[in-house]
C-alpha cells in the first residue's frame, strides 16, 4: 500500500510539473502571438485600399484564432442564463431605489429582452426612475483597483468607454461586486461585428460599412494586444486580478457591452460615460429623446415617447443615427430609419491636372480633407457638402478660375439647381450627371438578395442593412433624374 501511495504522490508531482511546463510554454506562445498582433495592427496604413484592408483583416483573424485556441482553457468570464438571473436583478433594483411600477422585463420576438408595459402609459408620462447609485460609471472605474493604471495609461485617460470596458470585465468576475445582479443579467454575447466570422463580414460588400467594420475590428484587436502587454508587464497591483481574465473573448464581450449600452450623462457638472440599468433594456423606435438625467434628484428618468398600452413593448429613441452606426455599435438595423444615410467615398485623384485648384477651392469651404460624403434617405438626399464637392469636382479650368477668385463661394452649397448667375446650368448638369452615374454604378454592385431567409441574426442584419442602402440609392437616382430633366428643359 505504501509503495502504491508513494508512486501516486510521485506521479502527481510529476504531473503537476509537466502541467506547469505546458502552461508556461503556452504562455510564451501567447506572448509571441500578441506581439505579432500588436505590430500587425499598429503598422497598417490607413490609406490602403479596401482590398488591402481585407487581406490585412484575414491575417489578423489567423493570429486571433491561434490566440483564442490557447486562451480557451484559461479562465474566461463566467456565463449565466439571463432569464435565470432576472429575479435577483429586479430585487436588486427595488432594494436600491429604482422605480418602475407598471413595467416588466420580458422577451420579445426579434428583440431578445425588453420592457413590457403592464399598465397604460400616456405620451410624456414618467416610466422609469433609475438612481445614480445603481449606475456603473467611468468614475467608479477610476475609484476602483484600476485607479493607478488609469492614471498612468494615456489611452484610458482619453477613452472612458475603454476604461468602462475593463472595469465591467473586472466586476463580472468579482463575486462580491455591488453590480453582480446587473452584470449577470447582461447578454453572454452580442450581434456586433466583433462576433462576425470572416464569411459574414465578406457578405457586407459592397456596403461602405464593410470597410468601417474592418477598421473597428482592427482597432479592438490592437487594443486587446496593447492591454495584454500592459496587464502582464506593469508592476501595478490592481492589474493582478485582470491577468487571468483578460482574454480576447472576454475583451470583445466587455467592449460590445459598452458599445451597445453606454450613455453619456451630465453628473457633477461633467460628462460621464455610464451604464444605466433597466433603462438600457429599452429597445429603439423612431421618435424623440425622452430620457434625461435629473441632477437635483441624482437619477435617470425615462418618459413615454408615445402612448403604450398593457402588453406592448416600451421603446425609446436612441437619437438621430444612421443604420451604419446602429449596425456597427449596437448590432441591429432599423428598417424605417428616417435618419438613415449612405456614406460615399469621394476624392480628387492625384492624377487630375486640376487637382491643386480643386483642392484649394474645397479648402475655402472646409472640405479639402473630407473623404466621405452622405446621401440621405428622403426627398432631398444630397447633403450641401456633397453638392459642393460634385460641382467643384466637375469644373473645368475656366469655371475653377471664376469660383477661385471669389472670397467665399457659398453659393456652391446651395441645394437649388439653377441656370442663373449663381452657379450655372452647365456646372450643375455635369455635377448631377456625374452623381447620377455614380449612384447607378453603386446600386448595380449590390447583388439581388436571395429569397431565402438568412440562417443567422448576423446575416439577417447584413441583408437588411444592404436593402436599406439600396433604397437610399434608388431614392437618390430618382431625385437626380428629376433634377436632370429640369436642367435639360431650361
Amino acid at each position: 500500500m505504501g509503495r502504491k501511495s508513494q508512486s501516486k504522490q510521485s506521479s502527481k508531482k510529476n504531473g503537476g510539473k509537466e502541467n506547469n511546463k505546458f502552461l508556461q510554454q503556452k504562455r510564451k506562445e501567447l506572448v509571441l502571438l500578441v506581439d505579432k498582433l500588436l505590430k500587425l495592427t499598429s503598422t497598417f496604413q490607413a490609406t490602403s485600399t479596401v482590398a488591402k484592408s481585407w487581406e490585412h483583416h484575414l491575417e489578423i483573424e489567423v493570429i486571433l484564432q491561434e490566440v483564442r485556441n490557447i486562451e480557451a482553457p484559461v479562465h474566461n468570464a463566467k456565463q449565466n442564463a439571463r432569464q435565470a438571473c432576472l429575479e435577483k436583478y429586479v430585487k436588486w433594483l427595488n432594494e436600491n431605489g429604482a422605480q418602475f411600477a407598471g413595467v416588466e422585463i420580458c422577451e420579445f420576438i426579434g428583440y431578445d429582452l425588453g420592457l413590457k408595459a403592464v399598465k397604460p402609459f400616456s405620451e410624456g408620462s414618467l416610466i422609469l426612475k433609475v438612481p445614480s447609485k445603481v449606475m456603473m460609471t467611468e468614475k467608479d472605474a477610476r475609484d476602483s483597483s484600476l485607479s493607478e493604471f488609469i492614471g498612468k495609461d494615456p489611452l484610458l485617460q482619453n477613452m472612458p468607454n475603454i476604461t468602462l470596458a475593463l472595469f465591467v470585465l473586472l466586476e463580472k468576475n468579482n463575486p462580491e461586486s455591488f453590480w453582480k445582479p446587473y452584470i449577470d443579467a447582461l447578454p453572454d454575447k452580442y450581434s456586433t461585428i466583433l462576433y462576425f466570422t470572416p464569411d459574414e463580414l465578406a457578405e457586407l460588400k459592397p456596403s461602405p460599412v464593410f470597410e468601417s467594420s474592418l477598421k473597428l475590428y482592427r482597432s479592438i484587436a490592437r487594443q486587446y494586444a496593447y492591454f495584454y502587454n500592459k496587464i502582464h508587464t506593469l508592476d501595478i497591483s490592481g492589474l493582478k486580478n485582470l491577468q487571468d481574465l483578460f482574454t480576447f473573448d472576454n475583451y470583445r464581450w466587455a467592449v460590445s457591452t459598452v458599445m451597445t449600452r453606454q450613455n453619456n450623462i451630465q453628473m457633477s457638472n461633467a460628462d460621464i460615460t455610464a451604464f444605466i440599468p433597466l433603462w438600457d433594456m429599452c429597445n429603439h423606435e423612431h421618435g424623440k429623446i425622452t430620457t434625461e438625467y435629473n441632477k437635483e434628484l441624482n437619477q435617470g428618468e425615462c418618459y413615454a415617447l408615445r402612448d403604450f398600452q398593457p402588453g406592448e413593448q416600451i421603446f425609446i429613441f436612441y437619437g438621430a443615427r444612421p443604420n451604419a452606426d446602429l449596425f456597427l455599435h449596437n448590432g441591429f438595423v432599423y428598417p424605417h430609419n428616417q435618419h438613415d444615410s449612405l456614406s460615399l467615398a469621394l476624392g480628387v485623384s492625384s492624377s487630375d491636372p486640376l487637382r491643386d485648384t480643386k483642392l484649394a477651392l474645397l479648402s475655402k469651404l472646409g472640405l479639402a480633407a473630407v473623404t466621405h460624403y452622405n446621401l440621405y434617405r428622403g426627398d432631398n438626399p444630397i447633403s450641401p457638402e456633397l453638392l459642393a464637392f460634385i460641382r467643384i469636382f466637375n469644373m473645368n479650368q475656366e469655371e475653377l478660375t471664376k469660383w477661385s477668385s471669389q472670397g467665399m463661394p457659398g453659393d456652391l452649397v446651395s441645394s437649388e439647381p439653377t441656370n442663373s448667375d449663381a452657379v450655372g446650368a452647365a456646372v450643375d448638369h455635369k455635377a448631377y450627371k456625374y452623381l447620377f452615374t455614380r449612384c447607378g454604378l453603386l446600386k448595380a454592385a449590390y447583388k439581388k438578395s436571395s429569397e431565402d431567409e438568412p440562417d443567422s441574426l448576423h446575416r439577417r442584419n447584413i441583408k437588411l442593412l444592404k436593402e436599406c442602402e439600396v433604397q437610399i440609392l434608388e431614392g437618390a437616382i430618382h431625385y437626380l433624374e428629376s433634377i436632370l430633366q429640369k436642367l435639360s428643359t431650361e
